[in-house]
């Protein structure tokens, strides 16, 4: 077993960097591909994925997490499609109350205290790797289909990227006393719905680049 464990959320984004690896496999044990790292697929959404990786973690004890996938970047934040970054911090995006007017509130907005969850620093890893952009991520379970809502989410949270599984990853690795990473590579512009306009083969590809060869 390796001390490090790469975890991915979706088969689509594991086939895209490993098509000789089963993803049915990777679902239910991690898979030693080199003498580096496992590899794991936890599923989609913050609670599939927090789910399968703490039951993971139950049965094999790693020193570190680093997990890797696609992700949306909101629009006017710097950042072009198949653009790579460690997300640092994360928030639940979709997580709070709605007003009698139909007005979202955040969690923060509703307990007076925004949850916000943390990678481990980046001066544990390589230079390459620490190197890499840093940016603050929004984990939700409706990903967003509107510029409108695009918008509001990023400047709520200050949020340059959205995933579904972001904040999940840091809060398991948070109870379990592992350090967790979060790398992405941008899929898609988070604005109106358009899935013709998303490259995922090409942000894993330079998601593979970048950090897993890197490594």
């Amino acid at each position: 077993m390796n001390g490090t464990l790469v975890a991915f959320a979706s088969r689509v984004e594991f086939n895209a960097v490993y098509p000789q690896v089963s993803a049915v496999v990777a679902s239910s044990t991690p898979q030693a591909l080199n003498t580096r790292y496992d590899v794991a697929v936890c599923g989609v959404g913050a609670l599939e994925f927090s789910t399968n990786l703490a039951f993971l973690l139950s049965k094999r004890r790693y020193e570190r997490i680093i997990q890797v996938g696609v992700c949306g970047a909101y629009p006017n934040r710097g950042l072009d499609l198949c653009d790579v970054v460690r997300v640092d911090t994360d928030v639940v995006g979709d997580m709070g109350a709605q007003t009698r007017e139909g007005h979202f509130l955040s969690w923060g907005e509703v307990s007076g205290k925004e949850l916000v969850y943390r990678g481990e620093s980046s001066r544990f890893l390589s230079l390459a790797l620490a190197s890499v952009r840093s940016a603050a991520g929004v984990t939700v379970n409706c990903c967003t289909g509107t510029v409108y809502l695009a918008n509001r989410r990023s400047r709520l949270y200050n949020a340059d990227v959205e995933t579904m599984e972001g904040a999940a990853c840091f809060a398991v690795c948070s109870r379990f006393g592992i350090p967790g990473y979060q790398f992405r590579a941008v899929s898609n512009i988070a604005t109106d719905r358009d899935i013709s306009t998303w490259k995922i083969p090409e942000a894993m590809a330079a998601l593979k680049e970048q950090v897993l060869d890197l490594l």
